[in-house]
């Protein structure tokens, strides 16, 4: 009698969506480290993942250096195919959520430091009690992120959008003051002329692309904007700090009225006039990436702060 042939069944390894997942928040992050932190975990579990997932392939899929890590050829082709599937997944699981009427999952979303501390913490916060399920992960930054770059779903902008790439949906006016305390006022005396203002001194915000040009439009006619250039003994990155020197007699300052609001109304700080000219407004936007398939948890928080954000503002009340 014949033995019967021995059959050996191979399993072909396939990546874990988590070694996936791991993998494209490196590349976004540009560092191990920078990736860790996103996720809350440590280096070595995201080394792990990625020496994991090399293994998988069969392949080197970073490039390494002291500051930076980028994409191998492979890697780059692995990290788009990567990116949509996990998009794909991600939609899934969103859609199956939906159809129970209950949202889950992680939203990331990116915004400025002062507006989301001052006035997009207690907005999150209700939109999360009313969807327990969801997981936002909020990260403030003054300086405009790369959203798409960074893995972001949404952010709240205020100013002008640059990129073409983002969608948006318009909040309101964000309102500038020129302002300082009544002691400034005291000893230096208030401007009567936009030029006048050159012998101040004049606050600057560093995240600005020139953080010592203020622009001012007339109130009075269609006239073109003006722009002054000013010099003075502070500048910073942190519209709260700007705020604190404004209050202790440092100078002049141009900041938005949800900065300045709570300072005006308690005459830590007066607004200055000048022969019919103020500071240009900028725009609150929610901005996100253009995609075929918006997660509907995604397309809920937005909404959310469309209907929770409008004008009048009330950091605007009895100052504008």
């Amino acid at each position: 009698m014949a033995a019967k042939p021995i059959v050996r069944y191979c399993r072909t390894m396939r990546p874990s969506t988590e070694d996936l997942s791991t993998f494209v928040q490196v590349v976004d992050c540009g560092t191990i480290t920078a990736a860790a932190a996103r996720m809350s975990l440590a280096k070595s579990v995201v080394s792990k993942r990625i020496a994991h997932l090399e293994t998988t392939v069969s392949a080197k899929l970073l490039h390494r250096s002291a500051r930076r890590v980028t994409p191998t050829d492979t890697g780059a082709l692995l990290y788009d195919r990567a990116r949509a599937l996990l998009a794909q997944l991600d939609a899934m699981s969103d859609e199956v959520a939906a159809r129970s009427g209950d949202l889950q999952g992680l939203i990331r979303l990116a915004a400025p430091m002062s507006f989301g501390t001052r006035h997009l913490a207690r907005l999150i916060a209700r939109f999360m009690q009313d969807n327990p399920r969801v997981e936002i992960a909020l990260d403030l930054d003054d300086r405009h992120v790369d959203l798409q770059g960074g893995g972001y779903d949404l952010g709240v902008r205020i100013g002008r959008l640059g990129d073409s790439a983002l969608r948006a949906r318009r909040l309101g006016a964000s309102r500038r003051a020129l302002c300082c305390s009544p002691a400034y006022a005291n000893a230096a005396g208030l401007p009567a002329t936009l030029e006048a203002l050159a012998a101040h001194s004049c606050l600057g915000y560093a995240n600005a692309a020139a953080g010592h040009i203020w622009r001012f439009a007339s109130s009075t006619e269609p006239a073109e904007p003006r722009s002054i250039v000013l010099h003075g003994r502070l500048t910073a990155n942190s519209g709260e700090t700007l705020l604190e020197a404004a209050c202790a007699g440092l100078g002049l300052v141009v900041l938005p009225t949800f900065v300045v609001g709570d300072a005006m109304r308690a005459g830590d700080l007066i607004s200055l006039s000048i022969a019919g000219w103020t500071p240009v407004p900028d725009a609150i936007q929610v901005v996100y990436p253009e995609t075929s398939a918006m997660p509907s948890k995604v397309r809920a928080l937005i909404d959310f702060l469309v209907a929770n954000l409008r004008e009048p503002f009330d950091w605007d009340e009895g100052i504008v």
